[in-house]
């Protein structure tokens, strides 16, 4: 599961004075026992209506959900790496922090 990778990497991340922020279409109820299970420093969003989620364009077809999706974002704001993955969520918040640590401070 991506969301304990990110986890256990979370001190890693502080180094690099990266903030992470979760964005969920799930309501914020059940974020909330989400993040409680799981000890989860970072905050949680739920973005049950999701806005978020059209502006970021990770709707998938057909009705099935969110793709997930991590997105590096320096602090002007550019959007300096994408990654999807649907598949690989163990590698997931790894290559998070490897694109994190190559975007020049």
């Amino acid at each position: 599961m991506e969301t304990r990778e990110f986890v256990k990497l979370q001190d890693q991340f502080e180094l690099t004075d990266t903030v992470i922020v979760g964005i969920s279409t799930d309501s914020v109820e059940r974020l909330r026992g989400f993040g409680e299970s799981l000890n989860v420093p970072f905050p949680l969003v739920s973005d049950s209506g999701r806005v978020v989620a059209r502006m970021y364009n990770v709707r998938r077809r057909f009705g099935l959900g969110t793709s997930r999706v991590t997105y590096v974002i320096d602090r002007e704001g550019v959007i300096r790496d994408v990654h999807h993955n649907e598949l690989f969520t163990a590698v997931h918040a790894r290559r998070a922090l490897q694109k994190v640590n190559a975007v020049p401070q």
